[in-house]
């Protein structure tokens, strides 16, 4: 069914409004939080700006968020939360793999794409 652009927008920043906590993942969280890194910090903070529309979906893209991820370790989704609520996990556009020595800081741009 078709909906507005208006529509998906408010839908957009809606759903980007429960939760600004990220957390980084080393699979799929599932619906739980699953697979979740133990970084430096255990998670950090975005900022979500307004959603915008092309014309058939609408994106809310948030602010950078850096955490230290150990060596050894592949990113590849990360984790919204609200508090110590999993909200939703969302994979990385490509996984980041951590190697060498001591943690590297890494940072992940969040965004949310409702169609």
């Amino acid at each position: 069914m078709a909906k507005t652009a208006a529509h998906r927008k408010q839908i957009a920043d809606l759903i980007a409004s429960l939760g600004a906590k990220v957390t980084f993942h080393e699979s799929d969280p599932g619906t739980t939080g699953a697979g979740l890194i133990a970084t430096t910090p255990a998670s950090g903070t975005t900022t979500w700006a307004a959603a915008t529309d092309n014309g058939t979906e609408s994106q809310v893209q948030g602010s950078a968020v850096p955490l230290l991820v150990p060596a050894g370790k592949t990113v590849s989704h990360y984790g919204i939360w609200n508090g110590s609520t999993f909200l939703r996990g969302e994979q990385l556009d490509s996984s980041i793999i951590v190697n060498g020595s001591g943690p590297v800081s890494v940072d992940v741009t969040p965004k949310f794409t409702f169609d």
